[in-house]
């Protein structure tokens, strides 16, 4: 099946008018990975979805998953417990682990309930991901050496085809990348949308301990280490974000899980710097503009949280603390604090 044509392409896929810059289609799939069926075309894939809160748009997700050729099964992860939805699609797998395994947990959850399966295609419930996107970053993993890819992310900031290299205190620099029209090499690729080969995946696994955010960034950084090459689509796909985790969970595990991948990645003074510069630096700043638009301390609180428990002792590869997810005991105290 030939997807050439010269016009651009919109988020959606959809053609748009002529003269913008933006991505030429890809080629056909490949069929590098040799699958047993000699009729496939492409690899077999296996969508991941890690499931969290309102199960209108993990089901939505899954119809749209489900009717594309190129994605050969479903697999939705319910980290929060829920129960099967009956208008879910009746060949997704829905699997409820026993806890809330975090992002990395609930993935590797969903993918080793499937290890026979080429890529792995793992997804956020909030994105909007055309087929024409699928197909290009499929052949783009199916290059040679290729072990990681993602699409080029639209959300309502902007345009974000990724990021050469992380600053020297591991955070994604100010000035974006400029996009080009073709598949590029990146320091990472968000886990809103991420293919992850399923060979490089059994190398070089995603690190639990993380459990939410950094995540990807690690391991986009410990498969590079392996040989493996980390890349970016010209195609695109829309991230609304910020719908099933808390904005206070977000401060704390961003900022926590910063520590730790300098502590894991970096040189220690880098991993001290960055701790002197969110204490002294981001945090009052942080404080202050909350403050100044009347939103109060809480986000404030959290991001101190984070910082103790950046600095405090670093568990291994693979050993989340044990009352993950940790911002929710202080939710809790809040909520029992108010009158």
């Amino acid at each position: 099946m030939s997807l050439r044509t010269n016009a651009p392409r919109t988020a959606d896929g959809r053609e748009k008018a002529g003269g913008a810059d933006d991505a030429t289609d890809p080629p056909p799939v490949s069929d590098a990975f040799g699958t047993p069926d000699s009729a496939a075309v492409g690899p077999r894939t296996t969508a991941v979805i890690v499931h969290w809160g309102p199960t209108e748009p993990t089901v939505e997700l899954a119809r749209r998953l489900e009717a594309m050729p190129a994605v050969t099964e479903v697999v939705v992860v319910a980290n929060d417990g829920a129960r099967r939805p009956d208008d879910v699609p009746p060949a997704t797998a829905w699997l409820v682990p026993g806890a809330n395994l975090g992002f990395a947990g609930g993935f590797r959850f969903g993918a080793d309930a499937r290890p026979d399966t080429d890529v792995y295609l793992l997804l956020n419930n909030d994105v909007r991901l055309p087929e024409r996107t699928v197909v290009a970053c499929l052949d783009l993993i199916s290059r040679p050496g290729v072990g990681i890819v993602g699409p080029t992310l639209l959300n309502a900031d902007g345009i974000h085809p990724g990021a050469d290299r992380l600053t020297p205190l591991f955070a994604v620099p100010r000035r974006r990348r400029r996009g080009r029209p073709e598949p590029a090499d990146v320091a990472f690729v968000t886990g809103a949308i991420l293919f992850v080969r399923a060979e490089c995946h059994r190398q070089v696994p995603m690190d639990t301990r993380y459990f939410l955010v950094y995540e990807e960034t690690d391991l986009a950084r410990r498969a590079a280490a392996a040989g493996w090459r980390v890349m970016i689509s010209p195609y695109q796909a829309w991230h609304t974000g910020g719908g099933t985790i808390p904005s206070t969970s977000y401060v704390y595990y961003s900022t926590r899980n910063r520590l730790w991948f300098a502590r894991i990645h970096g040189r220690p003074w880098q991993a001290g710097a960055a701790a002197v510069w969110l204490a002294l630096v981001r945090l009052p700043r942080s404080a202050g503009a909350n403050l100044l638009r009347g939103r109060g301390l809480a986000s404030w609180r959290y991001a101190w949280h984070g910082l103790r428990d950046g600095i405090g002792p670093l568990p291994s590869a693979d050993s989340p603390l044990p009352d993950e997810p940790r911002p929710a005991r202080w939710e809790r105290r809040a909520d029992r604090a108010r009158p």
